[in-house]
């Protein structure tokens, strides 16, 4: 079973009930987020909703990870070669790409694009057309 990192948009899926992503969230033991991750979610959240989402990530066994100063020197390499070389990633996105490889974490998002492509270290379970997933990739045994 491999070590993950979620995106946002895996627990945002979950949390509207996308039974694809429950499956992929639901299969893994040892995952984690990035604090970045973690506020992009909360700030949409009254407080009673991320009370809710603390409790998630608790259930579910998910820890959330700060950038120290290792995942901010690499994420500034990760942004500074995409300014380099298109294409350009969020600088947000760096910072947890950055997490991940530190951490040495799959990143697991519907957004590959946002992480340099999908990859041996980019895991794209599913995908959303219509509010529907589609192209649903089991996770590995």
């Amino acid at each position: 079973m491999s070590l993950v990192l979620f995106d946002s948009n895996i627990l945002i899926d979950n949390l509207e009930g996308h039974a694809a992503a429950v499956i992929e969230i639901m299969h893994y033991r040892d995952a984690m987020i990035s604090s970045i991750t973690w506020v992009e979610i909360a700030c949409k959240m009254d407080h009673a909703g991320v009370q809710r989402f603390k409790k998630f990530l608790a259930d579910a066994s998910i820890q959330v990870v700060h950038p120290d100063d290792d995942i901010m020197e690499r994420a500034a390499l990760i942004r500074g070669r995409s300014l380099k070389t298109p294409p350009k990633l969020p600088l947000l996105d760096c910072i947890i790409r950055a997490t991940a490889e530190v951490h040495r974490r799959v990143v697991i998002t519907r957004n590959p694009a946002d992480f340099g492509g999908e990859g041996p270290m980019v895991r794209v379970p599913y995908e959303i057309v219509n509010g529907l997933a589609i192209n649903i990739r089991p996770p590995a045994p």
